[in-house]
């Protein structure tokens, strides 16, 4: 090579390695980025699967609790037509001072969604399985809140008024033939059996929901 002439095959050679190693460190890099949110995914799906099991459990004790309400509902409106056992209808009536509902969790839900987390979740089914899951909570919550409204608005108010809640003693027998009482007890033990069906249909998504993770 003359003196003052450019090397060109070297520095071209120099150049394309240059050039190969930016490429493959911006492929490991890239290979890192996907297997770091792929770990991420993986996590938050572990923990949304965690939360669900424990939502379906807590949904269960829900279920038996609306089903021991509404079968004492049952029993109070027999007998104020029927028997009128006015001993039990004031005991019944007293045992179904509660206020029922259930409580999901939704901390690994908001995580997922706060993080931003969701967008590195490739398989659009499992991302929207997971929203409609969520989204099912807040139904079977709206059917909490109308049974709750009418228990604090109508039913806990005429006990508090016209039964005696500190020693449970038997009233007067018109305290229980009223019609604002029987219409205050079948409304409650309507809203409670929606409630039921639908604590009965949330469960059936949350098991087919855990289901199709496995």
């Amino acid at each position: 090579m003359k003196k003052g002439e450019i090397d060109w095959l070297n520095h071209g050679l120099e150049f394309a390695v240059v050039i190969i190693g930016i490429l493959l460190a911006f492929q490991l890099n890239e290979c890192a980025t996907d297997s770091a949110e792929q770990k991420t995914v993986k996590n938050h799906l572990e923990e949304i699967r965690s939360e669900t099991k424990y939502n379906d459990n807590a949904l269960q004790a829900s279920i038996n609790q609306a089903e021991s309400t509404i079968s004492k509902l049952d029993s109070i409106l027999v007998l104020i037509h029927a028997d009128r056992d006015y001993n039990l209808i004031n005991k019944l009536s007293i045992d179904v001072l509660n206020l029922g509902g259930t409580y999901f969790r939704k901390n690994a839900f908001q995580n997922l969604i706060e993080s931003g987390d969701i967008r590195f979740i490739e398989d659009f089914k499992t991302k929207q399985r997971i929203i409609n899951l969520y989204e099912y909570y807040k139904w079977v919550e709206a059917f909490d809140e109308i049974s709750s409204t009418l228990y604090m608005e109508d039913y806990y108010p005429y006990l508090r008024e016209h039964f005696d809640l500190v020693s449970g003693t038997t009233q007067e027998e018109s305290i229980y033939q009223t019609r604002i009482f029987r219409n205050i007890v079948g409304a409650y033990r309507r809203t409670s059996a929606n409630r039921l069906q639908k604590y009965r249909d949330c469960q059936d998504e949350i098991q087919e929901f855990l289901r199709q993770q496995d």
